[in-house]
């Protein structure tokens, strides 16, 4: 559980360094989990789905795929083993691929040799940069690894509004006053994109806010008196919502 907690903290990074907020359903993430067993893991993944409202989730044996590592020599550094021979000793650094780079952070040192003068690599002397391989937005920790899909369909889109519209009206309930058993009668307007959300997930939504009516794109049928209605942004997308209490 405790690396499930790891993993659910990486992936909400990964989710924040691609702006994605985690209403917003993504189709897959691939994570690694060292010194834990894929059986134990996989049990789990359920419970790090849900958290991180992500479709599927795979298992990697090692990070090796998911992030590139390049070497950003320390001059400075480097100029006390080198000398006036630093910058071809800073060009070797910087030639050094991710396996050589892998070897090295796990303890196997790195050799320099320029004009026949060979020393050893110290931490000081070079920086490693990790960079996402693919398309792929990486989070990485201690060998704990969250690598999440930003890409987001259509599908994907219309389910992420109809989280949306569910948290904004479940707000709008709980200003208007109402008790958690209060069932609703819910109007919902506003862009296309909106009410195809809307139409498409209307039974779950309908469900989550206890709404006897969700009527979608309607107009609304005076004299009926509403208890709140609401203009709402969703990044950039409008919705109109209104609701009343069902007697």
């Amino acid at each position: 559980m405790s690396s499930v907690r790891t993993l659910a903290t990486l992936g909400r990074a990964a989710r924040e360094q691609a702006k994605i907020n985690v209403r917003q359903p993504l189709s897959r993430m691939v994570c690694v989990a060292p010194q834990v067993s894929d059986d134990e893991l996989r049990t789990l993944l359920p419970v790090l789905a849900t958290e991180l409202n992500i479709k599927h989730i795979e298992i990697a044996t090692s990070g090796d795929a998911l992030v590139t590592l390049e070497a950003k020599p320390n001059f400075r550094a480097l100029g006390k083993k080198f000398g006036k021979k630093t910058p071809l000793a800073a060009e070797a650094v910087s030639k050094f691929t991710s396996a050589h780079l892998r070897e090295f952070l796990s303890g196997v040192e790195l050799l320099v040799t320029v004009d026949g003068e060979t020393h050893g690599l110290d931490a000081d002397d070079l920086t490693i940069v990790r960079r996402a391989s693919g398309d792929l937005v990486v989070e990485e920790e201690h060998g704990f690894f969250a690598a999440i899909d930003p890409t987001i369909t259509a599908d994907l889109k219309r389910e992420g509004l109809a989280r949306e519209i569910i948290s904004r009206v479940q707000r709008m309930r709980k200003d208007a006053g109402l008790a958690v058993s209060d069932r609703i009668r819910l109007w919902i307007g506003g862009d296309a994109l909106v009410l195809e959300a809307a139409a498409e997930h209307h039974d779950w939504i309908a469900d989550e806010v206890l709404a006897t009516e969700v009527a979608v794109g309607e107009e609304l049928k005076e004299p009926v008196q509403m208890l709140a209605r609401q203009p709402v942004d969703l990044d950039g997308i409008h919705a109109d919502l209104a609701l009343t209490k069902d007697e």
